[in-house]
């Protein structure tokens, strides 16, 4: 299992999952393994947790007696539920994490595209076995509009248009955008042309976000998975949402304050705003200054 990563806000996250001897667990984005290890450790000798990543890399080590890996879409949850319960004989699911993040791992990653402090190809899929187009064929081959709308939605790009034209732009000459390299150095460009000063963030992240967002669904994903974890939780269960940015963070605090004003609520939420994270562990993780978590109890 992946030894760099560094889980955000573990102590939040195990402090509301509550753990215990006998309990069972999903993590649906189990990443570099480490909010599912904690909770392996503390769920023994009978309890079991579940984790599942897109990303065959993620889950290519073998499980053991309370923990199964699963490779698959977390868009599959109910699914993967079903299986898991018939195979291992679980009767209920105490709480399901997900946290929307990248791993350290996969940031890492050589020639996958996911950072723009990375070198190599524009792939950004987490799984190479997807279907759907990579980062750099979607540079390659979507008109501008459809640049624009994904640098805009998923990005919130100020420079979105520009950005896509510029694509376009190089396409008309026979250049196509495939590398890391080629699409930071494009942005950049952008930006010099428009601003003065220098951004305190890189220029391209808003980009990659986009791409990576668009490459993989994740919107879609993440909506189609909130009504599978509710219905498979069972009552008292826990469902905790870590967020990284504005458009998976409103997606998650809308679906869970439509479910607890119903007029027969399924969910109960258990803090009013989300926590994040300390100073502290900012200092030790600075990925983590982005991280929102929402916690809610299936009623």
């Amino acid at each position: 299992m992946a030894t760099i990563h560094e889980p955000v806000l573990l102590k939040e996250v195990i402090k509301f999952l509550d753990p215990r001897p006998g309990k069972n667990f999903i993590d649906c984005t189990f990443g570099g393994g480490g909010h599912s290890l904690e909770l392996v450790e503390k769920v023994k000798p009978n309890g079991l947790v579940v984790g599942i990543d897109w990303d065959c890399e993620a889950v290519k080590d073998s499980s053991n007696d309370n923990l199964v890996l699963v490779n698959d879409n977390y868009k599959n949850l109910k699914k993967i539920y079903q299986q898991i319960k018939n195979d291992r004989r679980i009767d209920k699911i105490d709480g399901i994490l997900l946290d929307l993040g990248l791993s350290s791992d996969q940031l890492g990653a050589r020639n996958r595209g996911f950072s723009f402090q990375d070198h190599g190809v524009l792939d950004m899929r987490y799984s190479v076995d997807s279907s759907r187009p990579s980062a750099s064929e979607i540079l390659n081959t979507y008109n501008q509009q459809d640049l624009f709308k994904i640098f805009k939605d998923y990005g919130e790009e100020p420079l979105a248009w520009q950005i896509s034209k510029a694509i376009i732009n190089k396409r008309e000459i026979g250049e196509k955008i495939e590398t890391v390299e080629m699409l930071v150095q494009l942005v950049s460009s952008a930006y010099q042309k428009h601003f003065k000063t220098r951004s305190k963030k890189n220029p391209a992240t808003r980009v990659f976000q986009a791409l990576r967002i668009a490459v993989n669904d994740e919107l879609g994903n993440l909506m189609s998975v909130l009504p599978q974890a509710v219905e498979i939780l069972s009552p008292g269960g826990i469902f905790a949402i870590i967020s990284f940015h504005s458009l998976e963070d409103r997606i998650v605090k809308n679906y869970f304050k439509e479910e607890a004003n119903l007029d027969y609520p399924r969910l109960k939420m258990l803090i009013k705003k989300p926590i994040i994270a300390s100073d502290a562990e900012i200092l030790k993780n600075p990925r983590s200054r982005s991280a929102k978590l929402r916690v809610v109890e299936k009623l």
